[in-house]
This record gives structure tokens, sequence and C-alpha cells, in this order.
């Protein structure tokens, strides 16, 4: 079997490291912090002091970090990929950038004569757990082919979407998507409330009506109505896709105006101090616009 190295050891790629184990893979990690090396060092894995080394010693490397600068880090830092990797090697990059840093990045890793796919991933920290997350991948076809045992140890829906950098464009479009739904949920359940609605009520009708949405059916009980946000994905975090995918749609000459309006509220989130709780928080600034609290709010409209 290939002998897989993992970089990224948080919140998404710790459980997607222990299910490349569980599935029998010869892991090795890289991890700057003891407690996370030692878990895994117990469960059978080897760590390695750098990314350099890590590279050396694996088939496969694997990682998931937060945005484009730390994959940059980890490819030509001190001791980065880029010095362990050579020909044989492949590199899997699971983080969501975009897709001129996929392209940039995998010009650097060419000249080392190893190969690149991207391949971001969706489904949150418990489809992580779970293994059954959807990941998109970039990338030639042969090298998908090679990824794709490791791959499904990781996810139950996988995608070859095209050349290098198309995983990206596919996870972006994604996360427009879901961002906007989930401001407009917001929106309307705040209006809801507002107007005298119960919300706990709004949200059983629109579970089986047409403005469902598996969004909705995550986050609306569980957090909005709860008015819990622990982090399941870090509004900081969507902000970030958000930004991503705006900016895609303006060097394709592509009119994005309500993920342009959906971008500006998370900014504004972030800026109420949103940025490190779940991006269903999106929600709190719509009722302080409002004057309302959707947890709180049933019985009549008061004007």
């Amino acid at each position: 079997m290939q002998r897989v190295g993992f970089i990224g050891l948080g919140t998404m790629g710790r459980p997607m490291a222990k299910n490349i184990l569980k599935a029998g893979f010869p892991l090795v990690v890289y991890a700057r912090r003891d407690d996370v090396a030692c878990e895994f060092t117990e469960a059978g894995a080897l760590r390695v002091a750098t990314p350099a080394d890590l590279a050396r010693q694996c088939d496969l490397v694997v990682s998931i970090v937060t945005a484009d600068a730390q994959v940059r880090e980890i490819v030509d830092g001190p001791n980065g990929l880029a010095a362990g990797l050579s020909a044989g090697k492949l590199w899997a990059d699971m983080s969501t950038i975009g897709p001129a840093t996929v392209r940039e990045v995998g010009e650097r890793i060419g000249a080392t004569g190893a190969r690149m796919i991207d391949a971001p991933v969706s489904g949150g920290p418990w489809g992580a757990e779970a293994g059954t997350l959807a990941i998109m991948c970039g990338g030639a076809t042969g090298d998908y082919q090679r990824a794709l045992p490791v791959l499904q140890a990781m996810g139950k829906h996988l995608f070859h979407c095209g050349p290098l950098g198309c995983g990206q464009v596919v996870k972006l479009v994604n996360q427009m998507i879901g961002g906007g739904i989930m401001t407009l949920i917001a929106e309307g359940l705040t209006l809801a409330a507002k107007a005298g609605a119960d919300p706990a009520q709004m949200v059983d009708v629109l579970s089986v009506s047409s403005a469902n949405s598996s969004l909705l059916e995550a986050r609306g009980k569980k957090f909005i109505l709860a008015d819990q946000f622990a982090p399941g994905f870090m509004l900081e975090l969507m902000r970030k896709d958000m930004a991503l995918a705006v900016a895609l749609a303006q060097e394709w000459k592509v009119p994005t105006p309500v993920a342009a309006g959906a971008l500006q509220q998370y900014t504004s989130a972030m800026n109420q101090g949103f940025d490190k709780v779940d991006f269903s928080a999106v929600t709190k600034l719509y009722e302080l616009a409002a004057g309302v609290k959707i947890a709180a709010a049933k019985g009549p409209a008061q004007r």
C-alpha cells in the first residue's frame, strides 16, 4: 500500500487522517502540537520533524490547511514539501484556496518531478468523522486514479472535475451558493420573528416546503433556534471562501450580485466579533439590525 503523509491535523484533518489509518494505510504525520502528534503515534503513525521529511518518506502527501498563504508556506517554507518531493510522488492538497494558487504551487511541485491534484472537501467535521465527505478533484486522470483509494477512505462522494484547479472552482461555487443561502435563511427567520410568527414553527414549515435546504436542516434548529453557534465551520472561513468565489467571478467577468451582497454580510458579522463561531451566526447580524432575537421570539407581532 502507498505510504501516506498528512499535514494539517485540525478540525477537519484530524478525523480525515484517522480514517486513513483505519483503512490500513501506513501513515506519516507532520504536526506542530505534541498532543496531536502523540495521539497519532500512539495509533501507529510515524511523526516527522518537517514537511520535507514527510515528503521524502511518503508516496502520497495529503494536506488540508487554512488558506492560500498556509499552502504556499508548506510548499516553499523552511524544509517545505518542495525540498522533499521528487519524481514518482503525488501531493493531494485538500485545502480550499484560489484556483490560481493551485496552478502556481502546481508548477512549483511539477519542477520537482512530482505530481499534484487539488481535492477540496465539503461535509464539515461530521462528514470528516464519518468518512462521508464530498471530494471535488482537479488534476490529470492518472493522478486522480492513483489517489482514489486514499480519497475513498475519507469520502463517500468523489468527483473528478477536470484539470488542476477545477476542484477549487467547483468547491468555491458550492461555498458561494451555500453562503448565500445561509444569509437568506437568516433574513427570512428574522423577518418571521419580527412580524410575529413563531420561528420554530417557521423552520418546521420551511423544512417540508420549497424553501428547504440541507443548511436549514443542519443549522435551523441546532444552531439558530438554539442560539448556539459552536463552530462547525467558522464564519471567518466562510467569509474567506465567499471572497475567493467573488474574486473568481470577477476574473471571469461573471456578475454575482447576490454573492457579493452575502460577502458583505459575512464581513460585517466578522467586524461584530462573530468570526470564530459558526457561519450561521451571520443570523446575529440580522437580529441586531432588526432589534429582535429569533430564539426568544413568540406570540403576536410588536411594532
